[in-house]
């Protein structure tokens, strides 16, 4: 099926896009200023706006700032991450770092589900103070009206962007954004539309937007060949051929990125196991096997997670064995959630020695951030099952590591944990270490003044 065919054949009938077309079809303004821009954002009303902090007569400095700030955030106190980023507002001669601050809070609002803290600061940041935003500040916001079924709201901030910011351009993650919102809300005809529109506009459609599309065939009944069409899509956009071993030939030849593939595949894989074929799964699975490709850990995690979904636990640990192997010639390949997902299938099934010794295999060979995003989760585990020993040996493990510092689950789950075993001296202790801890990130604003 050719991109043509697939243009022609897509229909639109949702009235999502009425404002979509409307704003489309206007002619594109004459360039404004990042200062004239109001981003039409929904207001929670029961979320009072959120207020500037006291400007002291000192200069603040930006770099320091966001370091800070991203401390705050690595350590998950996000709610002291909030407060220091509320200083960005008094750091606009230094724009790409303030602009990085404003990112890094919202974002990890975003990750935290914490949707509604996310949309007043960026009110706060870019409506009432005028920042200039980066376009992956646009996107978190989309994202999260997206998963809040928001979509006629993420629509309109997404158009409001095409003809009023031209100093912003939506990409391609904000294409399979919005792509995923629609067939999430199982809209598909217009999630169709919407690619075909971007097509139609030579815009950014790669892989992740075409699989949420190949997705959304797939789902309920299985529309398998109108998928497998768009697979073809696909193959066609990246290589010219879409004969399976021209393909990979070329495609190996002009050093694209596999992963593009195998994730799409994983789709197709999902479907066959749902559907109960595992021989067919499989078998897409095994024409993976061949391509010398550099799997990157958000394709080999999500492998692993069809693969524990789906009852192979051997080709789970043969693949985590692998991307073990492979961590240190390829570090991209492997991340705390490689580790996470093993732990975790492990305390499911009540293998506790299988999960100690896959987690003390990991622990030294991922990065300080990652490292601490592991240790957290083991802790977790071992709370929830009773297992204080365990983890106060491994807390006192992390708290030991120069480079490493407890995140505040780790110090909750603690502290929780010695609550619940009546040991409160020892929870008041654990309290205190987190107190200090956060104090020092801060530093009380003085390593922020005069730059």
């Amino acid at each position: 099926m050719s991109l043509t065919r697939l243009r022609s054949g897509l229909s639109f009938s949702s009235p999502i896009y009425q404002l979509s077309r409307q704003v489309s079809s206007l002619p594109h303004p004459t360039p404004i200023s990042a200062t004239a821009v109001r981003f039409p954002l929904p207001r929670d009303p029961s979320s009072p706006p959120l207020t500037p902090p006291t400007r002291a007569k000192m200069v603040w400095c930006a770099t320091h700032l966001n370091t800070r700030v991203k401390l705050m955030i690595k350590m998950l106190n996000l709610d002291d991450a909030a407060e220091l980023s509320s200083y960005a507002i008094f750091t606009k001669r230094r724009q790409n770092v303030t602009t990085e601050i404003c990112e890094a809070i919202i974002g990890a609002m975003c990750k935290a589900k914490r949707y509604n803290d996310a949309l007043n600061l960026f009110h706060y940041f870019f409506n009432d103070y005028n920042l200039k935003p980066n376009m992956s500040c646009c996107n978190h916001i989309i994202g999260a009206l997206c998963e809040q079924n928001r979509l006629e709201e993420a629509f309109a901030l997404y158009g409001h962007l095409l003809e009023n910011a031209p100093f912003l351009r939506p990409n391609e993650d904000t294409h399979q954004l919005l792509a995923k919102g629609l067939v999430d809300a199982d809209k598909l005809q217009s999630a169709l539309h919407f690619v075909r529109r971007l097509m139609k506009k030579e815009a950014d459609v790669g892989s992740s937007v075409l699989n949420h599309l190949i997705r959304g065939h797939l789902k309920d009944d299985g529309d398998f060949t109108s998928a497998k069409r768009i697979f073809d899509v696909l193959k066609r956009k990246l290589v010219s051929s879409g004969d399976a071993q021209v393909f990979d030939l070329v495609f190996s030849f002009l050093g694209g990125d596999y992963n593009e593939i195998a994730v799409v595949k994983a789709t197709f894989m999902e479907f066959w196991f749902e559907k109960g074929n595992d021989k067919e799964a499989m078998e897409c699975y095994r024409t993976l096997a061949p391509k010398d490709f550099r799997m990157n850990a958000k394709t080999g995690n999500t492998l692993l997670q069809l693969f524990l979904k789906h009852g192979k636990k051997t080709e789970a640990w043969t693949l985590f064995n692998q991307m073990l192997e492979r961590r240190n010639a390829q570090p991209s390949g492997f991340d705390s959630e490689t580790c996470n997902i093993m732990v975790n299938e492990c305390f499911k099934l009540g293998e506790i020695s299988e999960a100690i010794q896959t987690f003390d295999k990991v622990k030294t060979t991922v990065e300080d951030d990652e490292s601490q995003l592991c240790y957290s989760n083991i802790l977790a585990r071992f709370c929830e099952q009773g297992m204080l020993p365990e983890a106060e040996t491994y807390f006192a493990e992390m708290s030991s590591k120069q480079y490493l510092i407890p995140n505040i689950p780790s110090y909750r789950t603690m502290i929780d944990a010695y609550c619940k075993a009546a040991r409160f001296d020892d929870a008041f202790r654990v309290l205190d270490r987190a107190v200090e801890a956060n104090l020092k990130c801060v530093a009380t604003f003085s390593c922020l003044l005069y730059c």
